[in-house]
């Protein structure tokens, strides 16, 4: 996140709605429609 680079992961199975990211501890967090919250490191 911090140099500003993209990525495209097949993730979720529905439109993503949410996303946070965590500067202590460089997890994000993403939700869907699809009624999952997924946690990437």
């Amino acid at each position: 996140m911090a140099e500003n680079k993209t990525m495209s992961l097949k993730s979720h199975e529905a439109l993503i709605t949410a996303l946070a990211q965590s500067p202590a501890t460089g997890m994000v967090a993403s939700a869907s429609h699809d009624k999952c919250v997924k946690l990437w490191k």
